[in-house]
């Protein structure tokens, strides 16, 4: 595996993967967290998340992510503006993280987050992915992760990068985009996937 090493992360639960995460820092250059799990970072940095799904008692394992990232000198990403709604069948209102409203939910990433990140997977060799960035389900928030998929897809045919995506929603996506064969490695089994991420032998 070749560096740069950028894995991006998404899903709802970050206490789940707390320990794939861990174990992936040091061999990362970049860690980007999107979907669900990042609502706890915006929330950690001071955010108004409105009714965003969170997971509840994760500001320990934030914290331990953020110093370890530092230590490992890994570069970490979290969305820096989003896209909200009232609830999940609604159409889609960018916003900053400053200006989410307590009757609103964030849904997916927004395109100053989307440029950041395919900025950061141009200057990577290898991509880890695994977790969609928002709400796929609803066409008005699979923006963020359709533009992700493009990005790896446009850099893996071109020879420049080797991309692993894994995990049932990540493969649900790909599949939807007809891209399952436009990445170097598609695991359908996220838990497998991530272990094997972890160092695990499986």
């Amino acid at each position: 595996i070749t560096k740069p090493i950028t894995c991006i992360i998404g899903g709802s639960k970050i206490s789940t993967k707390i320990n794939i995460i861990e174990n992936l820092i040091p061999k990362l250059n970049n860690i980007i967290i999107v979907g669900g799990m990042a609502n706890n970072f915006i929330e950690y940095f001071g955010n108004n998340i409105g009714n965003s799904i969170k997971e509840k008692n994760c500001n320990q394992i934030v914290e331990k992510i953020i110093s370890l990232t530092k230590k490992k000198n890994c570069n970490l990403v979290y969305p820096i503006d989003v896209l909200v709604s009232e609830n999940i069948n609604g159409s889609s209102k960018n916003k900053e993280l400053n200006q989410i409203a307590s009757n609103e939910m964030i849904l997916d990433i927004g395109p100053k987050t989307v440029s950041k990140i395919t900025d950061i997977i141009d200057s990577s060799k290898t991509i880890l992915w695994n977790g969609p960035a928002g709400y796929f389900e609803n066409p008005n928030f699979a923006h963020g992760s359709i533009q992700i998929a493009k990005k790896i897809i446009e850099n893996n045919k071109a020879n420049k990068i080797f991309s692993v995506a894994g995990g049932g929603d990540t493969v649900s996506l790909l599949n939807n985009l007809n891209a399952v064969n436009n990445f170097s490695f598609v695991s359908t089994a996220g838990g497998a996937f991530l272990e094997y991420l972890e160092g695990k032998n499986l």
